[in-house]
């Protein structure tokens, strides 16, 4: 399966990035192509009101509509983070378009504080079946939490494809682990280039990049350059390796800390 990642700078103005977006996937061939987080009006705004003021619902937003038709000419899939518009509620949400079709979103569960003044906390971790291969999708924050990635795997995701709009190190170094406790490769895209507000800037680190289940890194990343990654993963979510035959026994036993425990003392050695 050929997974191309658009690691590119996203701007206030939906209709330039559609032009550029646009114009990458309709220039190359990949299976499933993966944009960033909020790739359709990007991510600093001052409150949420600006936000609201712009955001739409899914089937009214522009950059959605054209890559359900650039996704139905040429038969391929596209993930794409959105700032979903739904009542009166906007959720910070990734995008499954396949074969000209919307067939799945995602909204984001763990919100950073700043996220929290303009989105609403998604309720719903799922996988969804793009090309054949049931995947997972997260959006940046949500890779701190071992749980979301252990629960799309117990669902049956045989990838992880993670949108990212985040600028430090910390976060990046985290996919390298998710991959390797998980067996599971992580295909991780990031944004690059600069946003600010009236009190805040942001400059966003790119380092897009493809770890494989055994934490190897298949594409080595480009720091904080606009770049198309391109590469043909032969190998999915593994449930074996030199210490264990089976991993999925493994994760389904119950450990102690697990279970609801009433009257139960830590015990205190003093030394």
């Amino acid at each position: 399966m050929k997974i191309g990642i658009l690691q590119i700078n996203i701007c206030k103005d939906i209709n330039e990035n559609i032009i550029k977006i646009s114009k990458i996937i309709s220039n190359n061939n990949a299976d499933i192509f993966i944009l960033p987080e909020l790739s359709d009006r990007g991510y600093l705004y001052n409150n949420r009101e600006e936000l609201f003021s712009i955001a739409t619902e899914l089937e009214k937003n522009i950059l959605i509509n054209k890559l359900k038709n650039i996704t139905l000419e040429n038969k391929k899939s596209v993930i794409v983070g959105v700032a979903e518009k739904d009542g009166d509620k906007i959720y910070n949400s990734a995008i499954v378009i396949d074969k000209g079709y919307l067939i799945g979103t995602y909204r984001k569960i763990h919100l950073t504080d700043f996220e929290k003044n303009f989105f609403e906390t998604g309720k719903e971790n799922k996988v969804f079946e793009v090309q054949g291969v049931s995947i997972g999708l997260q959006v940046c924050f949500d890779v701190w939490f071992p749980e979301i990635s252990r629960e799309q795997i117990d669902l049956g995701a045989n990838l992880i494809f993670i949108s990212g709009n985040f600028g430090g190190v910390t976060t990046y170094e985290i996919y390298k682990i998710r991959a390797i406790e998980n067996l599971t490769p992580i295909i991780l895209c990031n944004r690059v280039g600069k946003e600010v507000n009236n009190n805040l800037s942001a400059t966003f680190l790119g380092n897009s990049t493809i770890y494989n289940y055994d934490g190897t890194q298949l594409i080595f990343p480009l720091k904080e350059k606009e770049r198309y990654l391109e590469f043909d993963i032969q190998e999915f979510r593994k449930n074996s390796n030199i210490m264990c035959k089976d991993f999925n026994f493994e994760r389904k036993k119950e450990y102690f800390c697990r279970k609801e425990r009433k009257n139960t003392e830590i015990s205190k050695k003093q030394i």
